[in-house]
């Protein structure tokens, strides 16, 4: 079985390519973008941070010059300048501070963050990805492996993908060792680690070298689609309720035909070329306007992880 499956990088390889290509797309595209219409607007322009935390697993660089193409577009599209950090990602305690300060309209964040300053944002309006399977947690093992529960993992490995949409994944572990009243996760399993690419985190268990993963739902999928075997192999020990633990939100008061601007700009991704391109470079979907209850799974289950493991309050960090 082993020969007939894909090569265990072939998708690394394959979103690395395309990501290049994006990028080479974006970068060549920057001498067309006309800054005249944003540099003639009036008044102050609007203050945009985005968190570090929601990049990985491509060259920081690359990221920087992608987003700021796109910034570009936005501002372009509202007839409005964006003020931004001159290194796009900032650091999480960095963000934090200029929300409580006023000195951001809107913000790119992860849950973490969100709930640290949630009185200062509008939850009425989140802005994130229709791809539920993106942001749906899934704890795989091997069929036929005699795994059949939970408790069955004791003293196994456990490999858990690492990436900006699995941040949550600890504290869901949590909890489901919670209820089931076994150890926290350190000391139930033998060996605990994260890897950021997606072989690296399903084939391990698909060969018996690792007896379980956690991963999101979208990536089994995809690595499915590649690997059927894979698919065929590995079951769902649990499967968590839809997350949304990356998003974009404004700021309260900040009102206007630029708020109605900056949403259709960024729900429009997908309808431009260079949005397209961003997409394909960063890896996410179609994003679209939610109201607060989008949150409410990610929120139960940080509280619940902090009862689990006697630690109250936000938990504020990249992962």
């Amino acid at each position: 079985m082993a020969k007939s499956m894909a090569p265990p990088h072939t998708d690394t390889l394959a979103a690395c390519t395309s990501r290049r290509q994006a990028l080479s797309l974006l970068l060549g595209a920057w001498p067309f973008l006309s800054v005249a219409r944003a540099a003639r607007a009036v008044g102050a322009p609007m203050r945009l941070a985005i968190s570090e935390t929601l990049v990985a697993n491509v060259n920081l660089n690359d990221a920087r010059a992608a987003m700021l193409i796109w910034m570009q577009r936005i501002s372009e599209d509202i007839h409005f300048p964006i003020e931004h950090n001159p290194d796009v990602f900032e650091p999480s305690e960095r963000v934090l501070q200029k929300i409580r300060n006023g000195k951001v309209d809107t913000v790119a964040l992860n849950i973490f963050e969100y709930r640290a300053v949630a009185s200062f944002l509008d939850s009425n309006e989140i802005i994130a990805s229709e791809d539920t399977a993106r942001s749906q947690y899934v704890l795989l093992a091997k069929r036929d492996a005699g795994i059949e529960k939970l408790s069955d993992l004791r003293g196994g490995r456990l490999i858990v993908l690492d990436s900006p949409q699995t941040c949550l994944a600890s504290a869901w572990l949590s909890t489901l060792l919670f209820d089931d009243h076994l150890d926290q996760a350190e000391q139930f399993f033998g060996a605990l680690t994260a890897e950021p690419k997606p072989a690296r985190v399903l084939l391990p268990v698909f060969f018996g070298q690792a007896e379980a993963c956690l991963t999101t739902l979208g990536t089994f999928n995809t690595m499915g689609e590649l690997n059927p075997q894979v698919s065929r192999q590995l079951v769902a020990l649990a499967t968590s309720p839809v997350l949304v633990v990356t998003f974009h939100v404004f700021v309260k008061g900040f009102q206007g035909p630029f708020r109605e601007g900056i949403k259709k700009a960024i729900s429009g991704v997908r309808d431009s070329t260079t949005g397209r391109q961003l997409m394909t470079l960063f890896q996410f979907d179609q994003l679209i306007v939610r109201d607060a209850d989008c949150l409410k799974s990610a929120l139960s289950i940080l509280e619940r992880s902090e009862h689990a493991n006697g630690k109250p309050g936000a938990v504020v960090g990249k992962r």
